[in-house]
This record gives C-alpha cells, sequence and structure tokens, in this order.
C-alpha cells in the first residue's frame, strides 16, 4: 500500500507488515530503503539501498501509544505536520503534541509546542 512521498528522496513510503522485537508492526519504509539480514542475523540496509526513510508503528510506545496508523502516517507525509494523542506513564492522563518527519529518526515529537487537547 502506497501511503505518499519519502521526505528524503521523494519516492514512494509503502506500508509492510513485519516482526520487531517479537512484536507484529506495519514499517513505513521508502522503496529505496532496502533492508536485509546479515551473518549475524541483524537487519541491516542492502549496497543498493539509496534512502534511510523508515518507520515503525510502534514508534511511540515509550508514550503508551500503541500503534502509529496508516491513516496517521498517511497524514504526516501529506500535511508534514500532525497531532497525536499521547498517555501518561501509567495509561491515566493524556496529552497531544505535534509529530513531524524527521530526515534521521523518521518521525520527531516537537515537545515545545503547547497543542489543544483535541484532534
Amino acid at each position: 500500500m502506497i501511503l505518499g512521498k519519502c521526505p528524503n528522496c521523494n519516492a514512494n513510503v509503502i506500508a509492510i507488515k513485519t516482526t520487531a522485537r517479537n512484536q507484529n508492526v506495519n514499517l513505513y519504509t521508502c522503496e529505496n530503503a532496502k533492508k536485509e539480514h546479515d551473518d549475524s542475523g541483524q537487519f541491516v540496509f542492502t549496497n543498493d539501498s539509496s534512502c534511510n526513510f523508515r518507520v515503525y508503528s510502534n514508534v511511540f510506545l515509550r508514550w503508551n501509544k500503541k500503534s502509529f496508523s496508516k491513516f496517521e502516517m498517511k497524514n504526516l507525509l501529506d500535511k508534514k505536520e500532525i497531532k497525536i494523542r499521547l498517555h501518561g506513564r501509567k495509561g491515566t492522563g493524556e496529552y497531544f503534541k505535534y509529530v513531524v518527519l524527521d530526515s534521521n529518526y523518521g518521525v520527531s515529537i516537537l515537545w515545545d509546542e503547547e497543542v489543544e487537547n483535541e484532534l
């Protein structure tokens, strides 16, 4: 499924179902970011890979957001900035932050920006 254009190289960003840390997740990756398992079992970029853009759907798990959906990724690629709902340490309180595309990490949270508590 094509979600939009890569912010790094303008190729297509696609969604792939994969396993990361024994968890089924979606990987949103550039078509030019090719990866394979090396001899030690690590998942590394291939020699012909020309881009490194990728975002796992569990990227915000440490802030108790269980999944970053395909819809959210598609909106982020289109609008370059979206609001997401995060939760406190025990999952009780919720708050909102802006997420932007990042060339090094795929996505970044703008911690210093205040957001209204509605999506």
